[in-house]
This record gives C-alpha cells, structure tokens and sequence, in this order.
C-alpha cells in the first residue's frame, strides 16, 4: 500500500469475505471506499484512524451486520448500507444516529432490509434491494458467481414478501443461469 500513497478513490468489486480494510485505512490521502457486490462483512478498521479528510463509504450489497463502529469515524460524509444484512440494533438504532452525526446513510426499505437479514440469518448469501420501483436479488461475492456485479434478478414484491417464510433455499431459484438444480449443483457462469 506504500506505493498507492496519493490513492484517493477506492473500488472493489466481488470480493470475498477475506478483504481486509486494515491496509486500506493506511491510505492517508483515500477519500472514497467503494466495495460492492461483495463478502465484506465489517467496517470496524476505519474507525481505527483519525481520518483528517472528509470520507466517504459505499458498501452496497455485502454481508455487513453490524455498523456501530461507523459512529466512531470522524469525517464520514456518505455511507451506502444498501442491501446488507444489517442487525436490528444497526438498522434502527446506529444508521439514525449516524444521521443525527450528519451522515447521509443510503439504506434498504424495510422489506429488502427484512428478506437480506432473513436469507442470511439461514445460510443463504443472497440480498435484496430496491432499484427505484423495482425489487432484486443478487449474490454478493464470488462464492457462488463468477460475475457478481451482474445477473441481478429483479422479481415482484409478492415474491420478494413469500422469501420471509417457507425454505429459505427457494431464492437459488431465481437464479437459474447459476444454479441448474439446486444450490448443492451450483455451476459459475455469466
């Protein structure tokens, strides 16, 4: 990380849970950290520096529980939550004080809120979020797809409302390009 010393902006995409924001926050002059569509499931390391410059944290679609360390981030201007499996406590209680702090937090409505937590909470790494009116599926990181970025499936609310209850397991089925038969016969492709 010595050589990317002015590096301002950061973007990862499709990382696995092994991402590590430890190097990252040495980064004296990074502004942005962009990780979508990924395992990245803390953000605890960032307030492990006193940032000097204003930040901001896009982290839409990972496997992020918890939030509250983000309240001890000086600087921190925008946080995009969005599609992560946020905890109770984070949902309703962190991202309001953050906001109090004077950060704008991008956040999912409560149903994709309520079906992300859910699927994970049982196994399933899949999340739902809400692209203006429509609702979609993806799934974050690189375990279960080669091209996380891509192939999100956008389905009605009604089925995004039956995810709440009966096998969990049933969201691998809108995802037939990867998954031929069931999650235990996945196959990687586009």
């Amino acid at each position: 990380m010595d050589r990317c010393s002015n590096l301002q902006v950061l973007t990862a995409v499709g990382c696995d849970a092994a991402i590590d924001l430890a190097d990252v926050i040495r980064i004296e002059s990074l502004r942005s950290l962009n990780v979508r569509d990924s395992g990245l499931n803390t953000l605890d390391a960032l307030a492990d520096r006193p940032w000097t410059t204003a930040l901001s944290c896009y982290t839409p679609r990972n496997r992020i529980t918890d939030v509250a360390s983000l309240t001890r981030v000086p600087r921190l201007q925008n946080v995009d939550l969005t599609g992560n499996p946020l905890s109770e406590h984070s949902y309703r209680t962190v991202v309001p004080a953050l906001r109090e702090q004077g950060t704008r937090v991008l956040l999912s409505g409560e149903l994709e809120w309520k079906v992300t937590r859910h699927l994970h909470e049982q196994g399933i790494p899949v999340s739902c979020y809400r692209k203006k009116e429509t609702f979609t599926l993806c799934l974050p990181g690189l375990e279960l797809t080669e091209f996380p970025d891509f192939g999100h499936v956008k389905i009605p609310e009604k089925e995004v409302e039956s995810l709440l209850s009966g096998n969990p397991e049933r969201a691998f089925h809108f995802f037939p390009d990867v998954f031929e038969s069931g999650p235990g016969s996945a196959h990687k492709g586009p």
